[in-house]
């Protein structure tokens, strides 16, 4: 495995680096949404550069026309979950680092305990519609966002410090585009070359933030690899938009809270910090309570037999599993929980769970 000190040599002689900067990249925690063309280098360098722990989320798997610019697979990789295959590569290029991969697309069912358990984001994603709910996720959190895309020749990289004052993307489109409305790179094409620029300059931006050395905030860095022509774009809050009420309004998301079922690799410790078992009293093992126990999770008992008059006292800042031994009686428990409540029922239930 190595050094660590030896393998972060280099890095540690930068100003603004040293010991230091490297013990508070080692505390942080950043998440990755997409691991496509813009997440590969991105986690890639973040890895490299020594970021504690990466949590990274995905659901597609990898095909073959993925790997002319996603550079953390190879043909070998056919078939299998991007975020499976990338930790095994990432694994390869720092065994000192922690690796959360998560076969999920984030949505609103999970957006804001993701994003509330990292302390920076980067959101390679392709959707506008995924692009500002993460980015309205990360202003009502109050947690930094380094966002790009990239479209045939041209790309875009947008830092945010939520923490520094009001201002956002907001400001300047109140309205989510409809996703395809400028085309997409399955229908017009992009770079490969150019991704892997734009996702490492991501994955600068993010380290420097990290590092608080990065000043150039509330801007966005336009680049035209046709006829190399950068441009950065500032711009102003808008005393109308809803950043100038600052972090912490989740009214918005509440809303539009989804729940699903997901298998227990799937989850992350933000995202159960209750488990609630629906099962009844003689179904429940010694040590399965432990389990959940020493993963990090509070466990609540409501069996399911007295469920339509006895529920939890649901918590909107909380995030609930519920579970029960095959995973069908916590999926019919969860239509039922209140809107605005973030819940997951546990797929395959306990009985699917390695607890020995």
């Amino acid at each position: 495995m190595g050094d660590p000190g030896s393998y972060y040599s280099r890095q540690l002689k930068l100003p603004g680096w040293g010991p230091e900067g490297q013990a508070q990249l080692a505390r942080s925690k950043v998440l990755v949404v997409g691991v496509g063309g813009l997440g590969c280098p991105a986690l890639e360098a973040l890895a490299r550069a020594g970021v504690g722990t990466l949590v990274f989320c995905d659901s597609d798997k990898v095909e073959a026309s993925n790997l002319a610019r996603q550079t953390l697979f190879s043909a070998y990789d056919t078939g299998k979950l991007k975020v499976e295959a990338a930790a095994a590569a990432l694994a390869r290029s720092n065994p000192h680092v922690t690796l959360e991969p998560r076969a999920v697309r984030v949505d609103e069912s999970n957006v804001r305990a993701l994003v509330e358990a990292a302390d920076l984001v980067v959101d390679g994603s392709d959707s506008f519609t995924t692009k500002f709910l993460i980015h309205d996720a990360c202003r009502s959190a109050g947690k930094p966002l380094v966002a790009a895309s990239a479209h045939q020749w041209d790309a875009q990289v947008r830092a945010f410090d939520f923490a520094g004052g009001p201002g956002c993307w907001r400001c300047l489109y109140s309205e989510v585009p409809e996703d395809g409305c400028v085309g997409t790179c399955a229908d017009e094409g992009v770079a490969g070359a150019l991704t892997a620029m734009v996702g490492s300059f991501q994955a600068l931006t993010a380290l420097r933030m990290l590092l608080k050395l990065e000043t150039e905030t509330l801007a966005e860095w336009v680049i035209d690899a046709a006829d190399w022509t950068p441009r950065v774009l500032r711009w102003k809050p808008d005393p109308a938009c809803d950043c100038s009420r600052g972090p912490g309004d989740w009214s918005w998301l509440r809303r539009k809270s989804v729940n699903k079922d997901l298998w227990w690799k799937d989850i992350g410790k933000e995202e159960r910090q209750v488990v609630i078992d629906v099962r009844e009293p003689f179904e429940i093992q010694p040590g399965e309570w432990e389990f959940f126990e020493k993963s990090g999770s509070q466990v609540e008992h409501f069996p399911f037999t007295r469920w339509a008059f006895t529920q939890p006292e649901w918590d909107t800042g909380r995030t609930y599993l519920i579970v029960c031994a095959h995973g069908i009686r916590s999926a019919n428990a969860l239509k039922t929980v209140p809107q605005g409540v973030r819940a997951l029922s546990l797929a395959g239930g306990v009985a699917g769970l390695e607890l020995r």
